[in-house]
């Protein structure tokens, strides 16, 4: 009995005769492939870019969801802000400093109308409402008002050092 011969397919570059014994992503999605032979699928790899037709924003977003294994990552001052109420500072010194506030911090939150376990994100929301409301562009250079969005600006950059 002759010895079956395997089924090769061919290369697909144009005119090849040669077997596809090597696959190459024909995009980004990697779902699709080319077979090409040896020589081929060296020649085609040399050439493919597969950042081709991404702004550089957009291959520094790829990149770092990548280095996180394609999963959503949240920053540890938000987690315990966000998610966890640790009134007896179990969870250690990051919640702790979070949830205990000086005098000024106290009259910061205060100006900006936040509660005591405001996240950064609250934070954030309420001095552009002020902001937007109290800018000296908006209130035509009154300097009472002027005044108020310095004070604003000031609480606001004091709270959000004491987040981080």
């Amino acid at each position: 009995m002759p010895k079956e011969e395997k089924h090769h397919r061919p290369c697909d570059f144009p005119d090849c005769k040669k077997a596809g014994e090597y696959r190459a992503p024909k995009d980004r999605s990697l779902k699709s492939f080319y077979w090409f032979c040896l020589e081929h699928v060296q020649e085609y790899n040399k050439s493919w870019d597969y950042y081709a037709g991404m702004s550089p924003e957009e291959i520094e977003a790829h990149i770092r969801f990548d280095e996180v294994g394609r999963r959503p990552t949240w920053r540890v001052n938000d987690l315990y802000n966000h998610r966890l109420w640790d009134p007896l500072g179990i969870l250690g010194k990051a919640h702790h400093r979070a949830t205990r506030h000086t005098k000024e911090q106290q009259a910061a939150m205060r100006l900006l109308g936040l509660s005591d376990n405001f996240t950064t994100g609250d934070l954030k929301k309420a001095y552009k409402t002020l902001a937007k409301k109290y800018h000296p562009d908006k209130t035509g250079g009154d300097k009472a008002l002027e005044e108020k969005f310095k004070n604003l600006t000031k609480a606001y950059q004091l709270l959000l050092k004491s987040l981080h």
